[in-house]
C-alpha cells in the first residue's frame, strides 16, 4: 500500500468545525435570522460561534499536522 494516503481523523474534524464556523460567519455578514420554536437566536451567539469553533478547527488542524497519527504503525514492514 505505497500509494495509499490518509488523513488523520483530527484534520478532518478541523473541517467540520471550519465548516461550521464559516455557516456562522455566513449567518453574521449577512444577518440571517435563525428561529428556534418561538425564540430568536442573537447574532452573539454565532459570533461567538465563529470563535469558538475557528479556533477548534485551526487548533485541530496544527494538531493533525504536528503529530501525524496516521502515518506509519509500529511493527509493520518496512
Amino acid at each position: 500500500m505505497e500509494g495509499k494516503h490518509s488523513i488523520c481523523p483530527a484534520v478532518w474534524f478541523s473541517g467540520f468545525f471550519g465548516l461550521g464556523a464559516i455557516v456562522h460567519l455566513v449567518r453574521l455578514v449577512l444577518r440571517f435570522p435563525l428561529m428556534v420554536g418561538s425564540y430568536e437566536v442573537p447574532l452573539t451567539v454565532s459570533a461567538i460561534l465563529v470563535l469558538v469553533l475557528g479556533a477548534f478547527s485551526i487548533g485541530l488542524l496544527f494538531l493533525g499536522w504536528r503529530r501525524p497519527c496516521c502515518s506509519k504503525k509500529e511493527g509493520s514492514p518496512q
